[in-house]
C-alpha cells in the first residue's frame, strides 16, 4: 500500500508542478524567453516532487516535525536537483548531437535519443536529492534509478506524444500556418513519469534494502513500522526521534537509542526513570535479535531482521522496583542486578526466552483461578476463559491468552486482566477502539462480578469460578 501510494503522490505531484509552470510558457520555440522558463520548469516540477515525497516520508515517519522538515527538504532539493539535471540533460544532448537537434521537423531517431538524454538525467538528479533528503544513501540511489527510469521513458515517448496532440494544440493556440511549440502534453506525461517513478523506487527500497526493522504491536498506530539504517536510532517522545512514541507521559522525549555496531544492533537506555524493556525483562542495554520484544513504557515495539542470526547474546536483566516510578523518579534498588524484574505494564512476549530471569520454576503449580471471562456475544461467544490470580492475562487478535483473531474490531494487543483479591483489575493497550466497562470507555478499572467489558465487537461477563 505504501509503494503505491508513494508510486500516485509522486506522479501527482510531477502532474501538479507542470499544471502551475505550463500557462507561462512562451508559444514560439524560438523565444528568446524559452531558456529561462525552462528552468523555472525545472525548478518548480522538481521542488514540488520533492515537497510531496519527503512530506508523505516525514507523514510516514510519524510526527508533524517530520513531515515538516521531510517537505521542506525534498522541496527544496527537489528544486535545486531539477535545475541541475535539466541543465546537464541538455548539454550532454547538444554536445553528442549538436544545437539544432530539436529544430529538425518531424520524429527523427536522433531526436527521439537526444529528448532521452535530456529528460533522463533530469529526472534522475530530482530522484537523487529526493531519496538524498531521507539522509539515507540506498533511498539517494533508488531514487536516482527510480527518475532515470521515468525520465527515459517520458523523453522516448516525447515526440511521438507530440505528434499524436500537435494539429489540436496548433488548433487550440490558434496559430495555423506558422511555427508552434507542441510539447505541453508531453511534457505533462514525462512530469507525471518521473514524480511517480522516483516515487516507486523510493517505496521500494525500504521495503527490499532493509535490513532492520521494527513494528509497534501494542501501542497508538499498532501496527506501524520503522526501518532501523542510521547508526544511531532513537526512541522516544520527541516528535524529532527517529521512532516517534506517543500517548505515555512516562516515555521520555528520547527514551532508547538503538545503536549499530557492526552486524549487531544494541538497545540503549536513555537514562530514564521507567527504563527500557526487552521480552519483558529490564535491561540497561542488550544485543537484540529477531523477534525480540523492546518494552518502551507502554508500548512494546518487535525487532525484526531480514536475515535474523542464528543466536546472540541474550540480555543481561536487571531488577526493576517493584511498582512503575512516577515521571522524573529516581529508580531505586540494591546492586547486584543478577535477577530479572518484570518491566511494570508490558505485555509479555509469546515465547519468553529460555532459562531467562524470573521466568516460573515449572514445578511450581499454577494459581488458581478466582474469576472468569465468558464471552456472551461476538466472533467468540460462548467462550469461558479462567483468570488465575495475580497473572496477567492478554486479550487480543494476537494475543496467545485470550485470542480474538476473528474479531476484525480489536486491536493487535487490546486489553490485559489481572485477578485479585479485591477484583480483576482490566488495562487497555493503547487499543485502536477501547475498552468499555458496563457501557463507558474506560483505560484502567477493578472489574467486580457480573461487570460487563466489551473488546472490539466482542462482550465478555465476570463470573466467579466455580470451585474446584
Amino acid at each position: 500500500m505504501k509503494i503505491f501510494l508513494m508510486f500516485i503522490v509522486g506522479g501527482a505531484a510531477g502532474l501538479l508542478g507542470w499544471a502551475l509552470v505550463e500557462p507561462s510558457a512562451p508559444a514560439q520555440f524560438h523565444s528568446p524567453d524559452w531558456r529561462r522558463w525552462e528552468l523555472l520548469f525545472a525548478l518548480a516540477t522538481g521542488g514540488v516532487i520533492g515537497l510531496a515525497l519527503g512530506g508523505l516520508t516525514g507523514l510516514y515517519q510519524g510526527s508533524r516535525a517530520h513531515l515538516l522538515i521531510g517537505a521542506l527538504v525534498g522541496g527544496a532539493l527537489g528544486a535545486i536537483g531539477g535545475m541541475l539535471g535539466l541543465s546537464l540533460g541538455g548539454a550532454i544532448a547538444h554536445t553528442v548531437f549538436g544545437e539544432g537537434v530539436f529544430l529538425q521537423q518531424g520524429i527523427r531517431p536522433d531526436m527521439v535519443i537526444a529528448r532521452t538524454l535530456v529528460f533522463a538525467p533530469f529526472g534522475a538528479l530530482i530522484g537523487l536529492v529526493v531519496g538524498a533528503s531521507a539522509r539515507s544513501l540506498p533511498r539517494a540511489l533508488q531514487g536516482a534509478l527510480g527518475g532515470l527510469i521515468g525520465g527515459a521513458i517520458g523523453g522516448g515517448l516525447f515526440d511521438f506524444i507530440g505528434a499524436m496532440f500537435s494539429n489540436a494544440i496548433v488548433e487550440l493556440r490558434g496559430t495555423e500556418g506558422g511555427i508552434t511549440e507542441v510539447g505541453l502534453v508531453s511534457r505533462a506525461i514525462a512530469m507525471t513519469a518521473i514524480g511517480g517513478f522516483v516515487g516507486l523506487f523510493i517505496g521500494i527500497v525500504e521495503m527490499m534494502a532493509r535490513k532492520a526493522w521494527v513494528r509497534l504491536e501494542v501501542g497508538r498506530n499498532e501496527g506501524k513500522e520503522w526501518v532501523v539504517d542510521a547508526h544511531r536510532t532513537f526512541v522516544g517522545r520527541s516528535e524529532t526521534a527517529h521512532i516517534p512514541l506517543f500517548g505515555d507521559p512516562n516515555v521520555a522525549p528520547l527514551h532508547a537509542c538503538i545503536e549499530r555496531r557492526g552486524g549487531e544492533y544494541v538497545l540503549l537506555d536513555g537514562g530514564t526513570p521507567v527504563g527500557i524493556g526487552v521480552n519483558g525483562i529490564r535491561v540497561p542495554q542488550a544485543v537484540l535479535k529477531h523477534g525480540d520484544v523492546i518494552n518502551v513504557g507502554s508500548h512494546n515495539l518487535r525487532f525484526l531482521l531480514r536475515n535474523p542470526r542464528a543466536s546472540v547474546a541474550a540480555p543481561q536483566a536487571q531488577p526493576l522496583p517493584t511498582e512503575t516510578p512516577p515521571v522524573g523518579a529516581p529508580v531505586g534498588g540494591s546492586g547486584g542486578g543478577l535477577v530479572g524484574g518484570a518491566i511494570p505494564g508490558a505485555t509479555p512476549a509469546a515465547t519468553p526466552p529460555m532459562g531467562q530471569a524470573g521466568a516460573r520454576p515449572p514445578s511450581v503449580d499454577p494459581s488458581p483461578a478466582p474469576f472468569a471471562l465468558v464471552a456472551v456475544d461476538g466472533p467468540a461467544s460462548g467462550q469461558r476463559y479462567a483468570l488465575p490470580m495475580d497473572s496477567e492475562v492478554v486479550a487480543g487478535r494476537e494475543a496467545s491468552d485470550i485470542n480474538l483473531a476473528g474479531d476484525s474490531a480489536a486491536s493487535r494487543m487490546h486489553a490485559a486482566f489481572r485477578a485479585t483479591l479485591g477484583g480483576v483489575q482490566v488495562r487497555d493497550l493503547n487499543s485502536t477502539n477501547g475498552t468499555f466497562v458496563n457501557g463507558v470507555k474506560a483505560s484502567q478499572m477493578t472489574l467486580r462480578e457480573g461487570d460487563i467489558v466489551r473488546i472490539g465487537s466482542t462482550t465478555f461477563r465476570i463470573e466467579r469460578s466455580s470451585p474446584a
